[in-house]
């Protein structure tokens, strides 16, 4: 058995000059001809008139001092520059922007490549939403005829030459995005079928954020008007987060006013003459309500376990429902704080998730023998619920979850109006709730917004659970047919079987949030032999992915999830005919057995085997937890070179560390997937299964003589590069053993909610000289290089087992960190980061990377003795 090593130090990172960069021989995008243009773009500008116009009619009077407006919404291909400095010259206002889905070449716009030759790459282009009034679009339609007839541009708004030559679409915002898109009308086609006039209509209406407050208070005022036109109200205040341009309010309506809507929307035109369903202001109308889904319960056991006595402060927080504190697994392991008295709204046998989650944080699988309880008190912090009828735990129809987050999470760290923070040492938050109604599409929700500004804000990591899909599956085939199949063409064939699901698997928010670690499951546990019965399992491989975890990307294609943990084997039950399967829910083996609430007075040790993405995501918290101790162990030894203020960033960072593709899942969803024309895109698309990878906790803890792990922290400015130097251990020189390099770079970004890119720092880990020219001989495994610069984590693994040539002794491997400002013209703050470097090679190898690296490493750090 391989003896344990303590982590080491690099030294603090030198600052050294920015390289000298090359020019990018690039192509550029092809564009109409003029007269083309014109004809394309006079019928949808002569449209937007026509609507405005309709607009100004139908809604004068309607609320005094409201003026008409409209949303602008203006699709181009490619890029232009300062478009929001030429919409706010032109007497717009600026709204935001997002990438568009990239699109097949036309006639009218494609690439050209660097010789000047069509190229047959799919165009890129963007989306920019702006807010139009009277004098505003008499502004623009002022633009488009000077356009229209070559005539020159005023002075600030010559770039409307360019915005007119690139648009591929402009209109008004409207039905297909405030309701279609949200899914509004399918949900209420079904909620009022058949309708009952005495029902009330509850949901939440998602405004447009402005910068002025006069505007937004008129707006507010505008909605409480039209809702009272309709006999309906708000449920309670608005509200509005600056710091994420966040402008919402939830209301009810009858359900006849929604009917009439429905109706209205059946018609040929597709138009309402509501004015609530018209007011321009109105970004979203969205369901209310998130909650967790109910499950069925099963048979559990009880279990005799330890009480806990630890006094240390709190590193872990859990954000969720209320547990049963008198659960054995849980007494005196918990601090809870429950300042709006949730728990009173409980009853017997109600408090579950919860209760496992905190189960799984404090203890990780009760059907794991080895495992050992955490050392610190588990600070929770309920944001749910019981419904008053339904009994599913939910944020109620008058509450907004992102206040209730961000009243839990300023608790924790500043404390309220009287009262001090109440767990101000917390490194790492859990939130396994996601909002069934949100899966993510294009932009990042308000929730995920809010996640990022309060891990940047408080310097927190924010483990987030990808979501669940409880859908049924088609197999296509009947079950005793799949049960013929052996285990690796049962794999392949759910596999594809999942690919044609991909759409209804995506994410569900938050878990698309840039700052945060977002934790898909794999299909694996603990909990040892289990019978079938009349289940099937489906991916009989604990390597994969579980069927219950939803899938990736995450905003602008970056690597969501960004890792896996086990989540528990999922079945699924044998349909008395046909091909369509239903998720098993009882909570019996198999699966990750839990501490439970039991309906029986007295039954205080339930425990059950329960699944799915919020399990994974307590894993990787309470993996967080040990990883902070291992910090706090080397920090005493270390001196300053590990402030405490830099864990969370290192658990990230660690975290990450420790994620690797499992070699035969890769080669299973590579054969399932793969085709002649998406070869070029297969790791991009393997990201969206595997992430960076399952975590093996255990080996981002310690060393071994094979393989040594080195840490480092830092803050950087915009423009500046940081310089780490990793030693090469001299035994490598003349080898051709098989080695791995593994690099992790993680950071935590300001937010800029109105920029496309949102993350206001990109990060960027290169070494010197590329990675196949430095003494180890290198070459990338796993993810697309494009794709690890898009979130705050970049994850690098390296493998080779060529030659490796002689080299002089002190040979080095030189990274550089590079900061540069992404969704802002100026990045004036320091960005905290963290870096882990690990080479290994077999275990058993007589090679002692780890005595070696130590030896090269420790005389620039000093040690405490």
């Amino acid at each position: 058995m391989a003896d344990f090593l303590p982590l080491l130090i690099f030294p603090r990172a030198k600052t050294v000059p920015p390289p000298v960069g090359r020019p990018m021989m690039i192509g550029k995008p092809h564009f109409p001809d003029h007269g083309t243009q014109v004809k394309r773009l006079s019928g949808q500008i002569a449209e937007v008139k026509s609507n405005f116009e309709k607009y100004r009619a139908e809604v004068s009077g309607a609320v005094a001092g409201l003026e008409p407006e409209a949303v602008l919404v203006i699709e181009i291909a490619g890029r232009v520059e300062d478009f929001k400095q030429a919409v706010e010259a032109a007497g717009l206002e600026w709204l935001g922007e997002w990438d568009l889905e990239d699109f097949e070449p036309t006639d009218e716009f494609y690439e050209v490549d660097s010789k000047g030759k069509r190229s047959t790459k799919i165009v890129s282009g963007r989306l920019f939403l702006s807010m139009v009034n009277e004098a505003g679009l008499a502004e623009l339609l002022s633009l488009w005829s000077r356009w229209q007839n070559e005539k020159a541009m005023p002075y600030r708004l010559g770039k409307w030459k360019d915005i007119f030559s690139q648009i591929v679409v402009i209109r008004r915002w409207g039905i297909e995005e405030s309701l279609d898109e949200t899914g509004m009308i399918n949900l209420w086609n079904d909620l009022l079928d058949p309708v009952d006039i005495n029902q009330k209509i509850t949901f939440q209406i998602e405004l447009f954020y402005r910068d002025n407050v006069a505007k937004r208070r008129l707006n507010e005022a505008a909605v409480v008007a039209m809702l009272a036109e309709l006999d309906g109200r708000t449920l309670g205040a608005f509200i509005d987060l600056k710091d994420i341009s966040f402008h919402a309010v939830k209301a009810e309506i009858p359900a006849v006013a929604v009917q009439q809507l429905l109706s209205d929307l059946n018609s040929p035109t597709r138009r309402t003459d509501i004015h609530l369903f018209q007011f321009s202001s109105i970004m979203y109308f969205r369901p209310t309500g998130q909650s967790l889904i109910a499950v069925e319960d099963g048979e559990g056991d009880l279990s005799e376990i330890e009480p806990g006595n630890s006094e240390l402060d709190p590193i872990v927080a859990l954000l969720d429902g209320v547990p049963n504190l008198n659960h054995p697994a849980l007494r005196d392991r918990v601090l809870f704080d429950d300042p709006e008295n949730l728990a009173e709204k409980y009853r017997l046998g109600e408090r579950k998730h919860a209760s496992s989650m905190a189960s799984l944080l404090v203890h990780g699988e009760l059907d794991d023998g080895d495992s050992v309880p955490l050392t610190r008190k588990v600070y929770i912090r309920p944001i749910l619920e019981p419904h008053e009828f339904t009994r599913d735990e939910h944020v109620p129809d008058n509450v907004f979850l992102e206040d209730r987050i961000h009243l839990a999470v300023r608790r924790m760290f500043e404390g309220a109006e009287d009262v001090p923070p109440q767990a101000p040492g917390v490194k790492i938050i859990n939130l396994s709730v996601g909002d069934p109604f949100r899966p993510f599409v294009h932009t990042p929700s308000p929730l995920a917004r809010l996640l990022d500004w309060l891990s940047w804000k408080y310097r927190v990591l924010i483990c987030v659970s990808a979501g669940n899909y409880l859908d049924d599956i088609d197999v296509g085939i009947s079950t005793s047919e799949f049960v013929l199949l052996s285990d690796e063409d049962k794999i392949i064939h759910t596999l594809k079987c999942v690919e044609r699901q991909l759409s209804g698997r995506r994410l569900l928010s938050p878990a698309e949030a840039m700052n945060v670690l977002t934790v898909g499951s794999t299909h694996a546990d603990n909990s040892g032999e289990f019978k079938l019965a009349d289940r099937v399992d489906l991916l009989p491989s604990s390597a994969t992915f579980s069927l219950v975890s939803r899938l990736g990307h995450g905003f602008r294609k970056s690597v969501k999830p960004e890792i896996f943990f086990p989540g528990g084997r999922q079945l699924y039950k044998v349909p008395p005919a046909g091909t369509v399967l239903k998720l098993d829910k009882y909570k019996s083996k198999p699966g990750q057995r839990v501490a439970w609430d039991s309906d029986q007075q007295g039954e205080l040790g339930k425990c059950v085997h329960t699944r799915g993405t919020s399990n994974a995501t307590a894993l990787s918290t309470r993996g967080g937890a040990r990883i902070h101790e291992v910090l706090l162990d080397l920090q005493q030894k270390n001196g300053d070179l590990l402030d405490e203020r830099f864990f969370s960033i290192l658990i990230k960072t660690l975290l990450v560390h420790g994620a690797r593709h499992d070699k035969d899942a890769k080669a299973a969803i590579t054969k399932a997937i793969k085709t002649p024309q998406n070869g070029r895109k297969l790791k991009e698309m393997l990201s969206r299964y595997m992430g960076y990878g399952t975590v093996d906790i255990e080996r981002v803890l310690t060393c071994t003589e094979q393989r040594g792990t080195v840490l480092g922290v830092g803050e950087i400015g915009a423009g500046k590069v940081h310089e780490f130097r990793f030693p090469i251990p001299p035994a490598l020189a003349n080898r051709k053993d098989w080695r791995r390099l593994v690099v992790t770079l993680a950071w935590f970004t300001p937010i800029n909610p109105d920029h496309r890119n949102l993350r206001e720092a990109k990060l960027e880990l290169s070494s010197k000289g590329a990675w196949d020219e430095i003494a180890l001989r290198l070459t990338r495994q796993d993810a697309d290089h494009n794709q690890i610069h898009r979130g705050t984590v970049q994850h690098e693994v390296l493998e080779s087992e060529k030659a490796i040539a002689a080299f002089q002794e002190g040979e080095e491997i030189i990274l550089h960190i590079a900061c540069k400002a992404d969704a802002t013209n100026v990045l004036d703050v320091e960005i905290p980061y963290g870096i882990a470097v690990t080479l290994e090679v077999k275990d058993g190898v007589d090679i002692p990377i780890y005595t070696q690296l130590r030896a090269m490493i420790q005389p620039q750090v000093q040690v405490k003795i």
